[in-house]
This record gives C-alpha cells, sequence and structure tokens, in this order.
C-alpha cells in the first residue's frame, strides 16, 4: 500500500502518527509525509522565509529516517484557507502519492490550520477518481481510507484503533529530534503553562497513555473515517 500522512505544520506528523508510519514501513509499504505549510511563523528570531526553509529542512531530514519522501504544500502557517485551489492542490498530492491510506489531523483541534487540513482531506478523499478534475497527477481509482490521529493534547480525543509502537518508539523520538527549531520556538511561547514547551514529554505521555489503554508499552491512536466507499471488512493500519 502507499501510505500518505497530511499534518498542518512540520511536526505534527512526528508528534502524532511518526510510529505507525515507521510500521507501516517495516512491513514493506510506501510513505509519504507532507504538511499543508511550511511553518513560517515557526520563530521569534528567524523571517518567515528563513524559517521556512529552516522547517521544511527539518521535515524532509525527518523523513528520510523512513526512507520517505517529504512534500511541502506551502502554504503560510495560519493563513490558510479553503479555495478552490487549495483543494486541486491537495488533490494532486494524493493522486502524486496515489494513497491508499490517509493519516491526517482530527476534525476538531484547537488549531485552525490542523482543522482545516482534516476537512480537506476529508472532502476530497471522495475526488480522487474523477477524471473531469484535472491536475498533473492522474486520478486513480482508489478512495483512500482516512485515519484521524491524536487531537493536541489528547482532549476531546477517544480512540477506536490503536497501533502498538513500542518496538519503533525510538524512531519515533528520532525523527522529532529533526525539528530543532521548534524546541526553542515551544519554549519561547509555551513558557507559562510549564511542561506545554516540552515536546519530548508530550510524546512520552501521550504514547505511554494510549498504550495503558490497549495493554502495550507504547501506542498511537486513531479514528477511522467510517463513511461510505471507506470501510472495509481488514484492518489497514499495522498490526
Amino acid at each position: 500500500m502507499n501510505i500518505l500522512a497530511i499534518g498542518a505544520h512540520p511536526d505534527d506528523i512526528e508528534l502524532d502518527c511518526a510510529g505507525t508510519l515507521a510500521k507501516y514501513v517495516k512491513a514493506g509499504h510506501k510513505v509519504f509525509l507532507a504538511t499543508a505549510t511550511s511553518g513560517n511563523i515557526g520563530s521569534a528570531t528567524h523571517s518567515m522565509e528563513e524559517i521556512a526553509r529552516i522547517r521544511k529542512a527539518e521535515a524532509a531530514k525527518s523523513a528520510a529516517i523512513l526512507g520517505a519522501e517529504y512534500i511541502c504544500l506551502d502554504y503560510d502557517d495560519e493563513m490558510f484557507f479553503d479555495s478552490r485551489e487549495a483543494r486541486m492542490k491537495f488533490i494532486n498530492l494524493v493522486r502524486y502519492c496515489r494513497a491508499d491510506v490517509i493519516l491526517t489531523h482530527n476534525e476538531t483541534d484547537y488549531n485552525p490550520d490542523h482543522e482545516l487540513t482534516s476537512k480537506i482531506v476529508n472532502d476530497i478523499a471522495v475526488m480522487i477518481p474523477i477524471a473531469h478534475l484535472k491536475t498533473d497527477s492522474p486520478p486513480y481509482p482508489v478512495i483512500p481510507k482516512i485515519f484521524y490521529f491524536e487531537s493536541a493534547h489528547g482532549l476531546g480525543f477517544v480512540p477506536n484503533h490503536y497501533v502498538d509502537i513500542t518496538d519503533v518508539y525510538e524512531i519515533k523520538r528520532e525523527m522529532l529530534a529533526c525539528h530543532e527549531s521548534q524546541f526553542l520556538w515551544m519554549r519561547d511561547n509555551y513558557a507559562e503553562t510549564d511542561d506545554a514547551g516540552d515536546l519530548f514529554g508530550l510524546m512520552e505521555i501521550t504514547a505511554r497513555y494510549r498504550g495503558m489503554q490497549c495493554g502495550v508499552k507504547y501506542a498511537e491512536g486513531f479514528i477511522r473515517a467510517n463513511d461510505a466507499h471507506r470501510v472495509t471488512p481488514t484492518r489497514v493500519l499495522p498490526e
């Protein structure tokens, strides 16, 4: 299968589904990582152009750990809006990857870029095979299966699918560590909330909590989009 993880910003994927992507790779599947935005406001010291270059390089370095390709749609961080152009760009991305499965943000989250990424992915999934919607990458006869990953701090998120990532947890940690620019950014912006800026701590707590729920050391949780054409009688997430 071809697996596409779409986050709003560089580092979203690593926090929420990098372990599952590592399991897919170990099972022989092809994986792509993509972000809607470049994260170009994620620094108080670099210019928007400089931090965009830095964050995209960090995301590409992270993807390379899995032998995966990273793709950025290059929308502005926090100034990303729904439009025909955006939908066509997402359709082209999915067609380019020929995705069978898409992992993306939960429909409800604290950040508008997260929610809009989720909405557009969900809206365009049924459009992938439609020939009259012309993109650089051709249509293919699949409506991808969609799984929503963890919302920020797990608030309001109740998984109905779990992936045991115990054996690949260090890969997930290594991928997150590539996003060096964000550790400073989180400390600068969330200092008043104590550990909220500790990305490694957040990753550890979430993975342990989801692992406790399903009886393993570390896990990632997902909610499956269970609407027409996306339900299968077999499991498509990694064992």
